[in-house]
């Protein structure tokens, strides 16, 4: 049997018992309640306003291999016509698997009443994988079981999603992979897992002071496979300027698919911050502590986002979008 390199093994040890064992094309954000349209593509729109926004995060920094996802997407919104356009395309990278993704989105947004409002959103995507066998390291170099150049697939895929939103309070539902009903792509030496996916996404606003606002949000991602993972998040609003926030995730074995060691190696602590800088800008940053019983030393894990919300041409009564 080939022996890979340890880093390697390592970070594939981490995925295979560790919560977040979601399929690499799907992203693992920390800052995910800044723009859900990665998860929910019924988001589009929302903000009624053309944004766009970055994602870098780098998982385990200080190990050669680790997981890196780099990701931008951008929506707008039609108003003649009630629709949410937009795309996100992401790269993800672990070892030597990449993988590469692009969506468009669409979303109608049906106004329930003066501030109530339901959207349906689609996502029609492209998906490629790729496996670089150059970057593998076996003992026999003659083992067929490591490729000497590239493996790769390509397939379309399918999301969907719905999303209520009022002023004070949002829910949505997602699901991912769809494609994942009608056929099942040769993956290969591939690393894959495109099973379908589902995601609730709800929370509610207030206002603490005229000063201070709050946000508090639950996810919970399932893959119908693996503990589903959850994530319980506050944040505050400082002056309409500065966000601050604290996520604590874990696993939930509600439907007992694994043992009660797996999922207590399934928590963390996130700390964020959100600021403003200018008329539009914004940067974002998160930092994801383990909590767990997996020893990763001096391993960190990184998330950073770059967003811009560009102001509108005709300018009207504006509500400020804080979902």
């Amino acid at each position: 049997m080939t022996k890979l390199k340890l880093h390697i093994a390592l970070i594939f040890t981490i995925l295979c018992f560790g919560f977040n064992t979601q399929a690499q094309q799907i992203p693992q954000f920390s800052q995910y309640m800044f723009n859900p349209v990665f998860i929910n593509p019924a988001y589009a729109g929302y903000k009624e306003q053309l944004y766009v926004q970055s994602y870098y995060r780098t998982q385990w920094a200080g190990i050669e291999g680790s997981p890196k996802t780099l990701a931008i997407a951008a929506d707008g919104f039609l108003e003649n016509n009630q629709l949410g356009v937009g795309f996100h395309a992401m790269n993800d990278q672990l070892g030597a698997n990449r993988t590469n993704s692009f969506y468009g989105n669409v979303a109608y947004h049906l106004q329930l009443s003066e501030i109530q409002f339901l959207s349906f959103g689609v996502g029609l995507g492209f998906v490629n994988s790729f496996l670089d066998g150059s970057l593998l390291d076996g003992i026999d170099q003659d083992d067929p079981g490591v490729p000497m150049g590239g493996e790769n697939i390509s397939y379309p895929e399918l999301k969907t999603g719905v999303f209520y939103y009022d002023e004070t309070v949002f829910f949505g539902l997602g699901v991912d992979n769809l494609s994942s009903l009608f056929f099942e792509p040769d993956q290969g030496d591939v690393l894959l897992n495109n099973a379908v996916q589902a995601n609730l996404y709800t929370g509610f606003w207030f206002d603490l002071s005229n000063e201070v606002s709050t946000k508090n949000t639950l996810l919970i991602l399932d893959d119908f496979k693996t503990p589903a993972r959850v994530d319980i998040s506050s944040s505050f609003l400082f002056y309409e300027q500065l966000w601050l926030g604290l996520t604590y995730r874990t696993a939930v074995d509600y439907a007992k698919r694994t043992n009660p060691e797996n999922i207590r190696r399934g928590s963390a602590i996130v700390g964020m911050a959100q600021i403003w800088l200018t008329n539009g800008l914004r940067i974002g940053y998160a930092y994801d502590h383990q909590i767990n019983g997996i020893s990763v030393g001096a391993f960190s894990t990184h998330d950073i986002s770059v967003g811009f919300l560009f102001p509108q041409r005709r300018p009207k009564s504006y509500s400020p979008k804080y979902f």
